[in-house]
């Protein structure tokens, strides 16, 4: 019996360690995220390294329909978080069950821009 309560701990503790699993959302701003998708998805992150390459290009909505059409894939959001120049957008997606994050520079933001006034 301890034997089978350390072994359900243990299996316990690894789910609980990995934010992925716990959470269903990825950040692939952390530092190893992306070499665990490849690990651990690699379908996903197969798409995903071709949703960030060019995520920059796009403006938003021009990225929520090719990512549908090209992978089934629900974007969440896009916020503009540094207006710096280069731009930087939060760019927020669901794969499947999982939703991704991931902070893009951005080169079209054409249709971003608010005029004043």
């Amino acid at each position: 019996m301890p034997t089978l309560f350390a072994l359900l701990f243990s299996s316990l503790a690894i789910v609980m360690s990995s934010p992925a699993i716990a959470s269903g959302t990825v950040n692939l701003d952390e530092p190893g995220a992306l070499a665990r998708l490849e690990r651990d998805n690699p379908a996903h992150a197969r798409s995903i390294g071709r949703i960030l390459q060019a995520a920059p290009k796009f403006t938003p909505r021009h990225l929520a329909q090719w990512m549908r059409t090209s992978f089934d894939a629900d974007m969440v959001s896009t916020q503009l978080m540094k207006t710096s120049n280069p731009p930087q957008s939060r760019l927020s997606f669901k794969l499947g069950d999982t939703q991704y994050k991931a902070t893009v520079t951005l080169d079209a933001v054409g249709a971003m821009r608010v005029p004043a006034g």
